[in-house]
Order: structure tokens, then sequence, then C-alpha cells
């Protein structure tokens, strides 16, 4: 349906670039993509920095892959935790994933909701969000499985992220073990 759905985006885009603007406006399905393009949010935390990682990806996928089915999937999920809504990170079932992904995807994803347990998206909110969106990322370029450095590109940028969040959550155990068993 995917596949489909883009084949006619394509198709649609050529068709307004032959037959001008005004049938530009025929084609305008992808509200959550317009909202997002203009959008700064400047506030702080993990929902706001989730929305603006969100946001990058939606619009890259958007102007630079044409790939407006999920550019408008993942705008509409910057939306969401613009609102403070809770986003959780991809389900993998909801994807059609190779076996051979399966269980770095999974043991990634579970990495990422252990670290969200132990409070990361408080304790490290930006680097959280950046290994929530990243993982994202590697979930749709692994589904897509032609984009080697797109792929490696996005499991690198959750790996780097979780670096920063993995940090975060041993400095706070270190200081919590400190303070609950000081040294005398």
């Amino acid at each position: 349906m995917k596949h489909i759905l883009t084949a006619f985006t394509v198709s649609a885009a050529l068709f307004t670039v032959v037959a001008g603007p005004a049938t530009a406006q025929m084609f305008q399905l992808y509200d959550g993509v317009a909202a997002v393009r203009d959008q700064v949010d400047t506030r702080d935390g993990f929902e706001h920095s989730l929305a603006s990682e969100y946001r990058r990806f939606a619009l890259y996928e958007a102007d630079d892959m044409a790939d407006w089915i999920d550019a408008e999937y993942f705008a509409e999920k910057t939306l969401a935790s613009a609102r403070g809504e809770t986003v959780p990170p991809e389900t993998l079932a909801d994807w059609k994933l190779g076996d051979a992904q399966l269980p770095a995807l999974q043991s990634s994803r579970d990495r990422l909701i252990s670290a969200f347990e132990r409070d990361s998206r408080i304790l490290a909110p930006h680097a959280s969000a950046r290994a929530q969106a990243q993982f994202d990322c590697w979930v749709e370029q692994a589904e897509e499985g032609h984009q080697t450095d797109d792929i490696a590109a996005c499991r690198n940028g959750f790996l780097n992220a979780m670096l920063e969040v993995d940090a975060a959550l041993d400095a706070w155990d270190n200081v919590r073990i400190e303070r609950e068993y000081p040294a005398k």
C-alpha cells in the first residue's frame, strides 16, 4: 500500500509541475508536513526536543527523499510531541522488516525503553529525544532497505545518542549511590 501511495504521490508531483500551480492544490494531501514546516519551538524538555528531532526527520523525508507518506507520518508525531503527548518509539511489528534486521532493532528498542524507565527523559532529555528519533529513523530506513548509508547514519545516530544517555544515567546512579551509601 505504501508503495502505491508513494507512486501516486510522485505522479501527482510530476502532474502538478506539468499542469501548473492551480492543480497543486488538488494534491495538497500532507497537512502535517505543512504544519511543521515553519514550526519553531524553543521550549526545553524531552517532548519539545523530540518534536524538533521528528520535525527534522519529517522534512528530510519530504524535501530530500520525496517520501511523502513517511514524511506525513513523522510530521504527525512531531505535532503530537509538540503538544506534550507521549509519543513512543516505533513498534517493530508495525513495519515490514526483514528477519535479519529484527534482533538488532529489537535489542536497541529494549535498550531505549529501559533507559526511559530509568528516567533518561528527565536526566538526559535532548539525548533521549535524539535516540528515539534516530531509532525511528533506523526502523523507517531499514524497512525501505535500499539506502545503506542512510540506514547506517540512523543506526549510528541512535548509538551515539545512547552513549550520551547511558553516561547521564551512570552519572545519576553514581550520585545516588554516593548519597545513599556515603564513603566514611
